[in-house]
């Protein structure tokens, strides 16, 4: 009767991990988010890093609700389209289907024009994104951006993502309210619509609730090539029969979300479950970057 009990126990707990997972599929989930209100760049959920760049210098202001960061030292009229602005890096590992947002404002004399860069490789290179439309007019008010990553998969379950925002000339030809026009593609317009003083590097962009998010976990499977195998005893995990020398340990719960990651260099080093309980994935991998997975069951 004993045994028949522990199996129900353990089927209700499967079966409860398994319609988690199924109703949170399509939830979107914030994997990093950025409010500023501690008036430091410290992310307020998940971890990353957000930095300056162009020579941009920055300050803290009134944001949406709360504090902001509020960027300023532009290039000079005529300079450095698409070199100035933010960078945000946070890791998508475990997830899929990215996007990210933020809410953008722009004083009178700053660039209402933006585009928006990502990188996959820890920001070795950058790929254009989109722009913003212009969307930073009138000034002196807080807009929210959405950008849609999900068609982009080379973001997805990638450790070194991430995205920047930059000032750029106008795409179009204009007229800056002032009686000066400019040709496409060869100054910044300012997002004031009448009256003031020009574009300047001393107009300001401030960011609140920067967020990179995904819609979909990334799907776990078994993945075997080695004969090895893990027990769990007395809160601990132990691994046998590992061949390749020194192993990195990744545990993961069913979201695929990395909960655990070990370097052990023994079959006999014990890994600590302490507060674990359900199903979980172990993977394995070498110093070349091949893994296996296997499933395990901590009671």
């Amino acid at each position: 009767m004993k045994h028949i009990y522990l199996t129900i126990k353990i089927f209700v707990i499967l079966l409860a991990i398994t319609v988690s997972s199924f109703t949170s599929a399509h939830a979107q989930t914030t994997l990093t988010k950025w409010t500023f209100d501690n008036e430091d760049l410290v992310p307020a959920i998940g971890e990353g890093t957000a930095t300056n760049i162009g020579g941009t210098s920055f300050t803290w202001a009134t944001g949406v609700d709360g504090r902001a960061w509020n960027t300023s030292t532009y290039p000079a009229q005529g300079e450095g389209s698409g070199t100035a602005g933010v960078e945000f890096m946070a890791s998508t590992q475990g997830f899929q289907k990215i996007s990210i947002a933020y809410q953008h404002r722009s004083s009178g004399t700053g660039s209402r024009w933006a585009e928006v860069h990502y990188t996959t490789n820890g920001g070795t290179s950058w790929n254009l994104l989109a722009d913003n439309a212009g969307g930073l007019s009138p000034h002196d008010t807080f807009y929210p951006f959405t950008f849609d990553l999900s068609d982009i998969p080379d973001a997805d379950d990638n450790q070194m993502f991430g995205f920047r925002v930059v000032s750029v000339f106008s795409p179009l030809a204009f007229e800056d309210g002032l009686g000066n026009s400019f040709g496409a593609n060869e100054a910044y317009h300012r997002s004031r619509v009448e009256g003031g003083s020009p574009y300047g590097p001393n107009g300001t962009w401030r960011f609140d609730d920067v967020e990179v998010m995904a819609m979909e976990p990334v799907s776990v499977s078994e993945h075997n090539r080695q004969d090895w195998t893990l027990f769990v005893h007395n809160g601990q995990l132990l691994i046998h029969g590992l061949t390749t020398g020194l192993n990195d340990i990744t545990m993961l719960n069913i979201l695929g979300q990395p909960i655990l990651s070990q370097r052990i260099d023994d079959n006999g080093q014990q890994i600590s479950l302490s507060g674990l309980q359900g199903v979980y994935f172990v993977r394995v991998a070498n110093k070349s970057g091949e893994y296996d997975t296997k499933k395990i069951f901590i009671p």
